[in-house]
């Protein structure tokens, strides 16, 4: 008989997956994937960990989701969960705007009882605490530091998956890098020579052991990741063009589509400013430029301050904001290409997601990116303005080549998979046991 490896996952961002917004993205695929991975496995027995403070909200996230209803959740202590019976009172009476006298009722009542528990802990009065955690063999966070309750018992292994260090490279983007309470700073602080970590990529593992003194090379083991949602190519013209009329792009042009963020590292100028002197070289009137993501209002007054003559191309450039997951494979399969030319990336997954749609890419030489698109597309220089408008025409004039990246990229995608993923996971936990 297997014994199977008892694993308490941290479930807290799953949150997120409420949210039609950039919070849901990314981070949240991850750990959305390998939960759903994890819980296949024969070799484990998978109980979800969640914050205390937000655990209402995430039971409510799983209860609805019909993969993960019946995954064991956490039991807490009797205490514990009459606070968080009081969170949730609170959370229900702050969106429905309850009264107010009510609302001060129940935070009173509520720090009253985290007080006491506070106290109760410092005492070592709360042996419940040993019970519960007593019998796990892993702790595996998927984003988080390790949490305190957690992190002193010894029997349990712990890991944490590593996504990148942009907030210590670009702390002018990242105003929560000053607060002590910052999830990454806590994540930084607690990074230690034994407990194990996952990055997402090697660049990412040899970015950590380079700007992170006390983490240990010998801890941290690459996993191949995968999209967030499942993409697939759209071979239907029919379903391209509803799409097209759907998010307002002209049905008689072909169009490049990007799909990304707006902050600095992305280079969204670079590659708006670009595409424009593209079409003024050539004389193109056949192509535009279509952007997914949100904040454009804001966005527009840079692109604007950097690029003269934008109000000649506007009509070029257009701003479709969040797409919904189920247009995604048919915007990425009737785009001409893909363009993602970052600073900076601890991954890269939409790279990955257009590559699944049959959409040729031109992205970044740099930090990860190279990792995923292999030699399915076109490299360049995130600051070489030739080599991105070399790039574009490249793409658009050789039918050839672009048939060879499509080819290769469909070939490509098929090489990262969550199951891949999780078998590194798997292999690792139980080679350290």
């Amino acid at each position: 008989m297997v014994v199977k490896k008892r694993i308490l996952f941290d479930s807290t961002i799953l949150i997120n997956g409420t949210l039609n917004t950039s919070a849901r993205s990314g981070v949240y695929f991850v750990c959305y994937n390998i939960l759903k991975e994890l819980i296949k496995r024969n070799e484990f027995e998978v109980t979800l960990y969640c914050d205390k403070s937000k655990s209402y909200l995430v039971i409510d996230t799983i209860n609805s989701d019909e993969i993960l209803k019946n995954v064991p959740f956490i039991k807490y202590s009797k205490l514990d969960n009459i606070i968080i019976d009081w969170e949730s009172k609170k959370y229900k009476n702050k969106i429905n705007k309850g009264n107010k006298i009510i609302r001060v009722g129940i935070k009173t009542i509520l720090n009253l009882l985290k007080l006491f528990l506070k106290v109760k802990n410092k005492l070592n009065l709360n042996k419940e605490q040993e019970e519960i955690f007593k019998n796990f063999d892993v702790f595996l966070s998927p984003v988080f530091a390790i949490p305190d309750e957690i992190k002193n018992i010894n029997h349990i292994k712990k890991y944490t998956i590593l996504y990148d260090v942009i907030p210590i490279l670009f702390p002018e983007n990242y105003t929560d890098m000053q607060n002590k309470n910052s999830w990454f700073l806590k994540l930084i602080n607690s990074i230690n020579e034994d407990d194990f970590y996952f990055s997402i990529s090697n660049y990412t593992k040899q970015d950590f052991i380079k700007h992170v003194k006390n983490i240990n090379p010998n801890h941290i083991t690459p996993i191949p990741l995968s999209t967030g949602l499942e993409y697939k190519r759209v071979e239907s013209k029919d379903e391209i063009e509803k799409v097209k009329q759907k998010y307002c792009i002209p049905t008689n042009k072909k169009y490049l589509f990007s799909l990304c963020t707006l902050e600095p590292r992305k280079n969204l100028i670079f590659a708006i400013k670009n595409f424009i002197e593209f079409i003024k070289r050539n004389n193109i009137d056949d192509f535009v430029y279509v952007l997914g993501g949100g904040h454009w209002e804001h966005f527009i007054e840079k692109v604007n301050e950097a690029i003269e003559d934008l109000d000649k191309f506007k009509d070029k450039i257009i701003k479709i904001g969040y797409v919904e997951d189920n247009d995604m494979s048919a915007l990425y399969s009737g785009a001409e290409m893909f363009t993602f030319p970052s600073i900076y990336e601890g991954f890269g997954m939409p790279i990955l997601e257009a590559m699944y749609c049959g959409c040729p890419v031109i992205t970044s030489n740099v930090t990860s990116m190279p990792e995923v698109i292999g030699d399915c597309g076109i490299q360049i220089n995130p600051e070489n303005d030739e080599e991105l408008i070399k790039a574009f025409e490249k793409m658009y004039f050789d039918n050839e080549f672009r048939d060879k990246c499509i080819e290769k990229g469909l070939k490509r995608a098929k090489e990262f998979s969550w199951e891949k993923c999780v078998d590194v996971i798997t292999k690792e936990i139980l080679k350290n046991e």
